[in-house]
């Protein structure tokens, strides 16, 4: 389907202006041949808006959607409803996917609306842990959507940028009163009270002793291997599921994670039948603005202490942990050799502590300008998954992973995250996570395995993790 050129010098001056908009429409619809398609993106400035409650009072959780917090540049991204999108597997995921966004952005012509500049459009990415396809999960292998209704929330703005896909069938009657209902909503949005308890779940959850005895025995089996040299880290992970007596609602889920987890990268995942996944991630995948790029090595941890003193000295010790420093220094080379594989010189920083709500990390940033012709989905491909969430080598750790672990991770450990037209780039690892499903949860949590590790203590720590989580979504 061919594509029109919209008449840019007599756009409606805002979308609060139905009889204007109305009427511009039917002007272009009438200017389609038979067969075209007229993308167009128009933006508003929302004022005081929160996202988040504007995710809550539109039922948000039922809709395909992306929501993600983002503390290191200030922004809060909310998007739902579907104008293009893309369903994918195999091993060719990432290069369809990268077509798919360039014809897209090609295609769609953003219409300014606040002092003259317009909000860019994003489209949204998940791609799963690995390539291959599965009918069991909830969440296709690969998906991109450009949203209908993107909301950017910034320390300087709110703008909302609405993507509207026109052809000759489009009732734009309907169209029009859609949008004035819809903007009227998202206007009014107010954060709703937390006052939800479900009823079913009042003890912190406990794996079964099948389950640890599975983990146990899996983290053995990797140990041997280890033993005799094949690799010299796997993480393993586990699922554990949940049923409550009524329904979740997402959006006092992330209220709950916005306000213990300020410090890390808040999101949702939702793919419009009730599905969700959602987490509060420590992890960046990579940052990409202005042609330059940043990734974190983060690997190695402690655990925070109340106490400043107690605290600077657990930080101390990690800083000198031999173990934890080998662990980071394994997931930094990884990261530099992929970037240098790509032509690039990346540069690190000096080993730093990354000190969030709970526990303190072991990090390393790197940064490296990008040449334009390098994409970023090309950058995520290169980078994922990194030893942080799989293990080294990288490739013999993902087979032990496929044959010890028991569920299967789908989109956890998995990158999420935007593109714009301009090249820029955020992606998170999907780690720190839940599958939220109407009344049911399934919960993620995995720990690195590598020469020494006590299997008991590791299911101790898996444990542990789990119910940090559950105590702080649900």
């Amino acid at each position: 389907m061919s594509v029109a050129t919209p008449l840019l010098d007599r756009h409606p001056c805002s979308l609060d202006n139905s009889s204007v908009l109305h009427g511009y429409l039917v002007e272009q619809q009438r200017g389609l041949a038979s067969g075209q398609r007229f993308l167009w993106s128009f933006t508003e400035n929302l004022g005081k808006v929160d996202p988040l409650a504007v995710f809550g009072a539109l039922n948000v959780q039922d809709k395909v959607h992306f929501y993600g917090e983002n503390p290191q540049r200030g922004e809060t991204i909310l998007a739902f409803g579907i104008c293009q999108s893309l369903r994918i597997s195999g091993k060719y995921r990432f290069s369809l996917a990268q077509q798919f966004a360039e014809e897209c952005f090609q295609r769609l012509v953003p219409i300014g609306n606040v002092q003259g500049r317009s909000q860019r459009p994003y489209i949204f990415c998940g791609f799963s842990f690995f390539d291959r396809p599965s009918n069991r999960n909830p969440f296709a292998n690969s998906f991109l959507f450009l949203p209908q209704i993107q909301v950017v929330k910034t320390s300087q703005h709110c703008l909302l940028s609405w993507q509207i896909s026109l052809d000759g069938n489009t009732n734009v009657t309907d169209l029009v009163d859609f949008i004035g209902r819809m903007l009227s909503a998202i206007r009014r949005a107010q954060p709703a009270r937390d006052t939800h308890t479900p009823s079913m779940v009042v003890k912190a959850p406990r794996l079964t002793g099948i389950e640890v005895a599975k983990l146990s025995k899996a983290i053995a089996s990797s140990l041997e291997e280890i033993a005799q040299q094949r690799l010299s880290k796997v993480v393993l992970a586990t699922a554990l599921d949940l049923d409550y007596g009524s329904r979740l609602n997402v959006a006092h889920c992330l209220q709950r994670l916005r306000q213990q987890y300020g410090d890390c990268y808040l999101f949702s995942w939702g793919n419009g039948q009730g599905d969700c996944f959602v987490g509060a991630s420590p992890e960046r995948l990579l940052s990409l603005h202005n042609q330059q790029l940043v990734t974190d090595a983060l690997a190695g941890s402690a655990p925070r202490d109340v106490d400043v003193q107690g605290d600077r000295q657990l930080g101390q010790e990690l800083l000198h942990n031999p173990k934890e420093l080998r662990e980071h220094q394994a997931v930094l080379d990884y990261l530099l050799q992929r970037l240098r594989a790509l032509g690039l010189s990346p540069q690190a920083s000096s080993l730093k502590l990354l000190k969030l709500a709970n526990i303190q990390h072991l990090w390393t940033q790197i940064q490296a300008p990008l040449p334009p012709h390098i994409h970023p989905l090309a950058l995520v491909q290169q980078l994922h998954p990194t030893p942080a969430v799989a293990g080294v080598p990288v490739a013999i750790a993902e087979d032990l992973i496929r044959r010890h672990e028991t569920f299967d991770r789908n989109l956890y450990a998995a990158p999420l995250g935007w593109l714009d037209s301009e090249g820029n780039a955020e992606f998170i690892v999907g780690i720190r996570s839940a599958l939220l499903s109407r009344n049911r949860a399934r919960l993620y949590a995995g720990a690195g395995i590598v020469a020494g590790s006590d299997p008991l203590k590791e299911v101790a720590e898996i444990e542990l993790k789990l119910q940090t989580l559950w105590r702080s979504l649900i």
